[in-house]
């Protein structure tokens, strides 16, 4: 009896895109739905309504997969708004649906492979601690796509003899686009599996969300125009606030004053960068939170030198303008569950002071009032009056005071890193994972905010506990980084590709 795989493989597409014609679950492009069509007469394939949907979940594990505007698994083809762009790469995996390939091991590996490369076969199979044919399993067929290279004598890892044939993304085909909304400036560019920021440009953020998403629009376009040989295969888009369970909207961004904002929406894009037809399956949109953003960057930063176990469970404190938290557990973003899926991670509003000062969310004595970076200008100053009319230092200048011995800058500094242990000793208890990392603007003062910061988590019921840590990360918070990893992460945990 022919199964799903075997439909899959006659039509040249994955498994994923079958379900998706079975039961008209997602959109498919005419030509790949004809072939898909085709493929299962010419086998004789009837499943009953929901199987195949069933099937495709295993390339997974099995585990929930976020609706989107289009597909992961999308193919492009040949027929392009120009004819005369060669079409880009078709890329196929064995993933969890093979025996032997756990879903987790497939990821983890992806993951390990773009944080690491150059690396041989052996060494990912020692790192993450699986065997060498399940690394062979997984890289043979995007090898022979082309996703994936071998370098000979390229890895980095010291060996007798001969060295080992090292494995590496191939950045040549593909790009994905990252857009950072910050609350004063929106960033966007084009980067590569390999790590490379292609292109980027910026701007300042328009209180407007519909002009904002308007002029990123605009920025992903021109900078597509610029590099016609690579296909663009996902955008990834981090903002200051919550979204939703499927990542395609802003919930709310209260720094913006931004409300259910339809971001997927308006970047309907094709994989050759120009504007997707009503009736075109679409480039794939990642909403992110941006600390979450952040906590996907420092991971990618330290797998390259840490052991994958070291990873698997990390809190991420983002400290710039306002506070936002990002939770990895077991190698994965937690993001919440059920109707709180989005929502997790939004300690910058946690009360830390009863009646405290008032907050953009309508709170008093949020966290983030008293310990991100932009709360540092107002505890300088304390509650006395700017009779002078000059501005409030922004916290690189109270920082570069601070290190050329100015007291009241110091001082200052030392209550943020004690506002900021004292919040973290409540995550710290709150979720159970010791180990947090501090990132953001907040980390330029580290000098002065470590020694506060830490006294404070002791002092809590965390620090009692012992075996926590703090530990400085990325002082810009990834910004652009964090959105660019979020678009790579979509496409390598996708289910894989066609």
């Amino acid at each position: 009896m022919p199964t799903l795989r075997d439909v899959a493989t006659l039509a040249g597409v994955s498994v994923a895109t079958v379900s998706n014609v079975v039961n008209d679950a997602r959109r498919v492009l005419p030509a790949t739905r004809a072939r898909v069509e085709e493929a299962m007469a010419q086998l004789n394939y009837a499943p009953a309504r929901g199987v195949a949907a069933v099937n495709a979940a295993s390339l997974t594990g099995g585990e929930h997969t976020r609706p989107t505007t289009s597909s992961f698994v999308t193919g492009i083809h040949a027929e392009s708004a120009s004819g005369n762009i060669p079409a880009p790469p078709v890329y196929t995996v064995a993933t969890a649906a093979e025996p032997g390939t756990p879903a987790k091991a497939a990821r983890m590996l992806l993951r390990l492979l773009r944080a690491a490369q150059p690396i041989s076969r052996v060494e990912l199979a020692r790192r993450l601690g699986v065997n060498r044919s399940t690394v062979t399993d997984i890289f043979k067929p995007l090898i022979a796509s082309g996703l994936v290279r071998e370098e000979s004598g390229s890895s980095t890892e010291r060996v007798l003899g001969r060295p080992p044939v090292a494995l590496s993304f191939n950045a040549d085909h593909d790009f994905f686009a990252g857009v950072n909304i910050g609350i004063r400036r929106v960033q966007v560019g084009l980067g590569t599996l390999g790590g490379e920021v292609v292109n980027e440009d910026d701007f300042d953020t328009p209180a407007d969300p519909a002009e904002a998403l308007a002029l990123v629009r605009e920025c992903i376009t021109r900078l597509c125009a610029v590099d016609e040989g690579r296909a663009l295969r996902v955008i990834g888009v981090s903002v200051s606030g919550m979204t939703d369970g499927g990542r395609t909207r802003i919930v709310y961004a209260p720094h913006l004053a931004w409300h259910d904002v339809a971001v997927a929406d308006a970047l309907r894009f094709n994989p050759l960068g120009g504007s997707a037809a009503p009736d075109e399956e679409a480039v794939p949109v990642v909403v992110e939170n941006d600390a979450t953003a952040a906590a996907i960057y420092e991971a990618r930063l330290r797998l390259r030198d840490t052991d994958m176990n070291q990873m698997e469970n990390f809190v991420l404190v983002r400290s710039g303008t306002g506070i936002g938290v990002g939770l990895v557990l077991g190698g994965e973003v937690y993001r919440g569950a059920g109707r709180g899926e989005g929502l997790a991670g939004e300690f910058g509003h946690m009360t830390i002071v009863a009646g405290g000062k008032s907050c953009v969310c309508g709170n008093r004595g949020c966290w983030e009032q008293y310990a991100s970076a932009s709360s540092a200008a107002s505890l300088y100053a304390g509650d006395r009056m700017q009779t002078n009319g000059a501005a409030r230092p922004r916290y690189v200048e109270i920082v570069a005071r601070a290190e050329a011995g100015e007291l009241r800058a110091r001082r200052t500094l030392e209550r943020v890193g004690e506002y900021l242990g004292i919040g973290i000793g409540n995550v710290i208890m709150g979720l159970g994972v010791p180990r947090v990392i501090l990132s953001g603007r907040v980390v330029l003062g580290w000098k002065f905010i470590h020694e506060p910061l830490r006294k404070a988590v002791g002092q809590s019921m965390a620090g009692r506990a012992g075996g926590w840590s703090v530990e400085p990360g990325e002082p810009r918070g990834a910004g652009l980084g964090g959105a660019l990893e979020v678009a790579a992460e979509g496409f390598l945990t996708s289910g894989f590709y066609v």
